[in-house]
């Protein structure tokens, strides 16, 4: 493997980040897609007492991949550290080999203790967790099983951190998203078969493990074709890189502890303070607006990589570009997501799960507010992080912390209403401020040139999409059928996404290139008939 000198490899990285992104958008609406199949199937196939315990065992179950201590976020950093590295350097070395061998040793023994640790401390206190609940002896036991089962498949889902690290962090991340989703696909459709077949949540937890276990498969062959001389570990476990690699792994651990606090706790609060039945229709809802933060931050995580690269090859311009580039996008296609849920999310529920199971538009207002500000935040302290820039741990502890304590006012007073506005306000005085200025500091980015360039566009945006979608769906000629009134909504939104990506969120630079791509493919679909 080679490297080049940073000049020469800039339309690389630019085609790499263009791939990425396009393949991060294509998993991500592919797993969203695949998520919105399956929850019709439960809805209609499981009881509201069973469909209810699996949202919070497998919500649980997402959680306890978060806890990997900050590990894979660090070890992607690095690699791509290496990697830039190589590219000032001129291309690889034996010191350069045995250096990455090294951290891919150490960091797969790391893997292997967190993995035993977390699963079991997981499966434990989930046991003791599901004890509690008021269900019947039957679904209980059913659900210690399938707990048991998600810990084990989890456990095998952090020890492929390493791997994702690996591919990650080399440049590989087209095909690692793409990887990640054929494994997801086939799990959830395996998991649709297994709800229309009448299977329970056993089934369902056995799908998922086999889902991990497939994946860590295809990395490691993958790894092995595309970069044989790395691909094999050679190293051993270094205590030097161990104690490197834990100092901003359990800084990055902490803040994601605050992050969970302050953005996954709902779910108990609503089974403890309300009643569990009502949780299906709160995070159905709170699914559609999340999916929309989640494409919106997939450019972040696809540019991630590559601005680590840059910023240890010292080309910080570069690294200021693909920001604010980035940030223009994800925060107006959330800006897009966010007015359509608004004005549309009843038809799209109705459409989706049936009539009556929209949240109501207070909550759902709420949930919009929440997630622009949350994919602010994410977006750039993402791009913070990738300078190995750990300063955020205190800010989001605080966050969780003052989101539990409102919760426990707000929960029993305002219902589903007050779960969602405490994580808001929670955020708002918090991580919702700060984070941005902290992330802007450090990326080196005046204030003024983010507000002109990225808020006032994107506010606009907004408005206007608010402004064109609610006119088709409660103006005089709205039509009256749910999915009528979502084919307007799209269609509205979707026309203003497009002349105000073309008008407020593209820079002239991207216009020209935008154009200059058109023009190319329009010759070249004249060419055969000259």
């Amino acid at each position: 493997m080679t490297a080049s000198s940073p000049d020469r490899a800039a339309p690389s990285t630019a085609r790499r980040i263009t791939l990425a992104v396009l393949a991060m958008w294509l998993s991500r609406v592919a797993a969203i897609a695949l998520g919105l199949l399956l929850m019709p199937l439960l809805f209609a196939r499981l009881p509201a007492a069973e469909l209810g315990v699996w949202l919070l065992l497998s919500q649980s179950g997402v959680l306890i991949l978060l806890l990997d201590f900050g590990l894979t976020s660090t070890l992607i950093r690095r690699f791509a550290f290496w990697q830039g590295d190589l590219m000032v350097g001129g291309g690889e070395s034996d010191d350069a080999a045995r250096s990455f061998s090294r951290l891919a040793a150490t960091g797969r023994r790391l893997y292997l203790m967190i993995a035993l640790a977390v699963g079991g401390i997981s499966w434990l206190g989930g046991l003791a967790f599901i004890a509690t609940l008021d269900i019947d002896r039957a679904l209980m036991q059913e659900a210690l099983l399938a707990w048991s089962i998600i810990c084990f498949g989890q456990a095998i889902a952090l020890s492929n951190g390493l791997w994702t690290a690996a591919i990650s962090g080399l440049g590989h991340v087209a095909p690692v998203s793409l990887l990640a989703i054929a494994f997801n696909a086939a799990t959830i459709l395996a998991q649709c078969a297994i709800v229309i077949a009448g299977g329970g949540l056993t089934a369902l937890a056995v799908a998922g493990a086999l889902g991990s276990l497939g994946f860590r498969i295809g990395a490691v062959a993958y790894l092995r074709r595309k970069e044989p001389s790395l691909a094999k570990i050679n190293g051993g476990w270094d205590k030097a890189t161990a104690v490197d690699l834990m100092g901003p792994s359990l800084k990055y651990f902490l803040t994601e502890v605050g992050a969970l606090l302050l953005m996954k706790a709902d779910p108990y609060f609503i089974a403890a303070f309300l009643d569990p039945a009502s949780l299906p229709v709160y995070a159905a809802n709170y699914l559609l607006a999340f999916n929309a933060a989640v494409i919106s931050i997939a450019i972040g995580d696809a540019g991630n990589v590559y601005v680590s690269q840059l910023w240890r090859t010292g080309t910080t311009d570069r690294v200021r570009a693909i920001v604010l580039r980035s940030m223009r996008v994800g925060m107006g296609l959330m800006a897009l997501g966010a007015a359509l849920l608004l004005f549309a999310g009843p038809s799209i529920t109705a459409v989706w799960l049936g009539d009556g199971r929209f949240v109501g538009l207070p909550v759902m207002a709420t949930f919009s507010a929440m997630l622009i500000l949350y994919t602010q935040q994410s977006l750039l302290f993402g791009f913070s992080r990738a300078t190995e820039h750990e300063v955020y741990a205190g800010w989001y502890l605080a966050a969780g912390a003052l989101n539990i304590g409102l919760s426990f006012v707000l929960t029993p007073t305002l219902g589903l209403v007050g779960v969602a506005l405490s994580t808001l306000l929670a955020q708002a005085a918090t991580t919702g401020w700060r984070i941005p200025l902290l992330g802007l500091r450090r990326l080196d980015i005046e204030l003024s040139q983010y507000l002109s360039h990225v808020a006032a566009p994107i506010a606009a945006l907004f408005i206007a999409a608010c402004a064109a979608i609610w006119l088709v769906t409660y103006g005089p000629a709205a039509p009256d059928a749910p999915l009528a009134k979502l084919i307007a909504a799209t269609a509205a939104g979707g026309a203003v996404g497009l002349a105000g990506f073309c008008t407020l969120v593209l820079d002239d630079g991207m216009r020209a290139r935008l154009l200059q791509k058109a023009a190319q493919l329009g010759r070249r679909s004249l060419a055969p008939g000259e």
